[in-house]
């Protein structure tokens, strides 16, 4: 048979496997940002780049003590980078704050001089701004719990003579860091102690790092700024793709910081979507950046279809069985008829968030910053104290499950530690002190649903569980909303955070669970967040602007029914993102997770222009929209 008939584009990225082993080197290290489109195989690379450094460097390596760190973003990501490299002690792979602890567990004086003092400076600063406000507003009130939490922390440290923390925990003890914390006293302890510079290229001199592009920026600033003073004997090699950096904290165009000296390979194949879904994602991808994947030769054709429907669409879960019945069709695929069998993506969560039930908690908490990582992954204090105490404390309850209530209380009340039964001479009448708090929790439900507040103002009363101080300082000043006037409030407001935490304690306990079971991937509707990495055969893609309300995102302007914001176009002048990008970037991290068909709905108010702008693109092609089913 004729070479030219047999040639296969499978090996098309083999030369980067080459090229990174070239950059890991002992005496001349590279650093590298490895460019990886959606499915290119980036775990494989990076396992055969660590295979390689272990093959070649592993005695002289172990002979000083040396080992290889690699950085993922999930746990799952790091469980199968270790099972892949076969438990090899060579390699530290951790997540981004279990490594960052790693590296100064134990530095105990430093740890207690860093909080002194950011401790000190945030006191300070709260009482400029009491200074400046109006005693009795709820701001006031808000101020005056955080000056004294954070007080008495201050307080404490001399005391403390061990810190800790749990990179998959609460951190609920006096002693204990919290995930912030870790990362900025990580990231300054490496710009300011020189010694610590040098000891951690010594250990590592060689540090990779899987989804670089939503490493948080602060971390990757600070192991730049290392790079760039050792570069002669350390390598940092950055694994990403700037098209899915889906979480607010990671460096925005990470690319654009990239020292001119580093290596910049790029793998092209994409070895999971079908053609037509390769092609698909290069013209999403192709009004952002020039990088552009290649299908494997021996990938299938595949299916892409958009259904285009008015916004005011009435029953849209019925439109899309139907629509799913339809797709059935098309590909002759009968799995599309079960939907526990096809993946229904949102594009962004406050759909998910409407349909499912805890829409109030979202608007109240997603909009902030400082809060949406760790709201939408579940990390965040003041929900997980929710969703992990109280939500399974009230079900065991309710289900009579003595043995669930004993072993939750045991573990996370401070009525039932060993130091405080201890302590107490009558430690039976400390296990009737914590039945009585638990009977006067649930006495919230005698008569209806009782709100985060109300619960929230019980435990206070009767400390059944430590609270975050986040929700402490929220109920302080919803407490004090009627000590001031309206004119005094409005003069002197809380911060966006503390009103935040207001309105989520105004939530309806009944949005817990839903959204408990949304951060846990227990849900029907799943998001780009939750995905990211993952492939399924089936995947349909839901757009809504009426129901995402347009939050952040804007898929309407993205598919061209609506006309740049102003506020994009003054972004755009200035270089910032745009939701147009944002939009842009959440759809191609989903488009790109099928592996046979995909099917994309979206609720427009122009489904005329959706269309136009869609085929005028060259996104999709004039039989592949559908504006009703047939």
């Amino acid at each position: 048979m004729n070479d030219s008939m047999t040639a296969s584009n499978i090996t098309l990225d083999d030369h980067v496997e080459c090229e990174l082993a070239e950059f890991l080197n002992l005496e001349k290290p590279t650093s590298f940002f490895l460019f990886a489109g959606a499915g290119s195989g980036k775990t494989r690379s990076l396992v055969n780049a660590l295979n390689h450094v272990a093959n070649t460097y592993r005695d002289t390596l172990h002979l000083r003590g040396r080992k290889v760190a690699v950085i993922t973003y999930t746990n799952a990501a790091c469980d199968e980078i270790i099972r892949r490299t076969e438990y090899d002690p060579l390699f530290v792979v951790r997540t981004i704050h279990s490594f960052a602890w790693s590296q100064f567990q134990g530095f105990n004086s430093d740890i207690r001089d860093w909080l002194r003092e950011n401790l000190q400076q945030e006191i300070t600063d709260l009482r400029a701004e009491e200074a400046k406000g109006r005693a009795g507003t709820k701001a006031s009130a808000a101020r005056q719990v955080q000056i004294d939490s954070k007080h008495r922390r201050l307080d404490r440290l001399a005391d403390i003579r061990t810190f800790t923390y749990n990179p998959n925990g609460d951190n609920r003890e006096r002693n204990s860091l919290n995930h912030s914390e870790v990362i900025k006293i990580f990231s300054t302890f490496l710009l300011t102690k020189p010694l610590m510079q040098r000891m951690f290229v010594e250990k590592f001199p060689f540090l990779l790092i899987d989804e670089s592009q939503d490493t948080s920026r602060a971390l990757i600033d600070a192991l730049l700024a290392v790079q760039k003073t050792h570069a002669d004997r350390f390598c940092l090699g950055l694994i990403g793709d700037t098209m899915q950096r889906i979480y607010p904290d990671g460096k925005e165009r990470i690319e654009t910081d990239i020292p001119q000296d580093w290596a910049t390979p790029e793998k092209r194949l994409n070895h999971r979507c079908p053609r037509r879904v390769v092609r698909l994602i290069n013209q999403i991808r192709a009004g952002a950046d020039d990088h552009a994947q290649e299908p494997r030769d021996d990938s299938p054709e595949g299916w892409a279809r958009l259904f285009i429907f008015p916004i005011d669409t009435p029953d849209k879960p019925a439109l899309e069985q139907r629509i799913r019945g339809h797709m059935m069709g098309v590909t002759g695929d009968p799995d599309w008829s079960d939907v526990s069998k096809c993946k229904i993506l949102t594009l962004e969560h406050h759909m998910a968030a409407r349909r499912m039930g805890f829409m109030q908690m979202f608007e109240a908490l997603a909009s902030v910053d400082d809060f949406r990582t760790g709201f939408l992954d579940g990390s965040f204090g003041p929900t997980r104290f929710f969703t992990h105490l109280v939500l399974p404390l009230v079900m065991a309850q309710q289900k009579n499950n003595k043995f669930a209530t004993a072993k939750l209380m045991r573990e996370n009340s401070p009525l039932l530690t060993k130091d405080s039964l201890k302590s107490n001479d009558k430690p039976m009448a400390q296990l009737r002190a914590a039945q009585a708090a638990i009977d006067s929790l649930m006495g919230l439900w005698a008569d209806d649903e009782p709100t985060c507040a109300e619960i929230v103002e019980n435990i206070a009363k009767t400390d059944l569980f430590e609270m975050p101080d986040g929700l402490k300082t929220a109920l302080a000043a919803k407490l004090a909303e009627s000590a001031a006037s309206p004119d005094d409030n409005q003069a002197d407001p809380v911060s966006d955070q503390i009103a935040a935490l207001i309105t989520f304690l105004d939530c309806g306990f009944s949005e817990i669970a839903p959204y408990a079971a949304y951060v846990a991937h227990k849900a029907p509707y799943d998001t780009h967040q939750g995905v990211k990495g993952l492939e399924f055969e089936r995947v349909m893609v839901l757009m809504d602007d009426e129901e995402a309300r347009g939050f952040l995102f804007g898929y309407d302007k993205l598919l061209g029914a609506k006309a740049p914001t102003p506020a994009d176009i003054k972004n755009v002048r200035e270089g910032r993102e745009t939701s147009i990008d944002r939009t842009r970037r959440l759809f191609y991290v989903t488009c790109s997770r099928a592996q046979s068909s995909l099917a994309l709905i979206a609720y427009s108010t122009d489904p005329a222009a959706v269309r136009a702008h869609v085929v005028d693109s060259g996104w999709l092609e004039d039989h592949e929209i559908l504006l009703e089913i047939p």
